[in-house]
């Protein structure tokens, strides 16, 4: 059964993959530490481990991981990969017994950025689940007059007294 749902997620990448050359759309996952180039980053803080909701985990912090995924997280590599049997033996687990190893992300303006657990969050994302545990470190850059500025530390002040991601 995992072997089959590879399949339906790479069929689904690779349509999006082709819609996206088609359209001139952003295909691969955003990267951080590109985003970070231009950005002043003031602190850095553990949040420890806690729960993030999917839809919130938005790219990668490396590039290395950027051909893999879709924008979606996706998966994009041929079932005959390495890669294809790493996520059918996680695909596997989750059907199993659940996945339960936290990821490894940064949060920067309330979207997550995943360093180790791509594979583990494409699994998660694929079935639908809601959120997934991770180990996460906050970075807060600089506050601006942008309204997103204005927003992220209100949300800061918010998380503080509540601990929580979303509503």
């Amino acid at each position: 059964m995992a072997v089959e749902e590879y399949r339906k997620a790479l069929k689904l990448g690779k349509k999006y993959y082709r819609t996206c050359t088609l359209s001139g759309e952003s295909l691969y996952l955003p990267v951080l530490e590109q985003m970070l180039q231009n950005t002043t980053i003031i602190s850095q803080e553990s949040l420890g481990i806690v729960e993030i909701p999917l839809e919130q985990i938005v790219g990668t912090y490396y590039n290395g991981r950027q051909p893999t995924f879709t924008h979606g997280f996706l998966p994009l590599m041929d079932e005959n990969t390495e890669f294809a049997q790493k996520w059918i033996a996680l695909c596997a687990a989750h059907l199993d017994t659940g996945i339960h190893d936290p990821i490894v992300a940064y949060e920067f303006m309330n979207k997550f950025y995943v360093v180790e657990g791509h594979k583990r969050v494409s699994v998660l994302k694929h079935f639908g689940a809601f959120s997934l545990r991770g180990s996460v470190t906050r970075m807060i850059p600089q506050p601006d007059d942008s309204t997103e500025s204005h927003i992220y530390t209100e949300f800061l002040q918010f998380y503080k007294i509540t601990g929580i991601n979303c509503l």
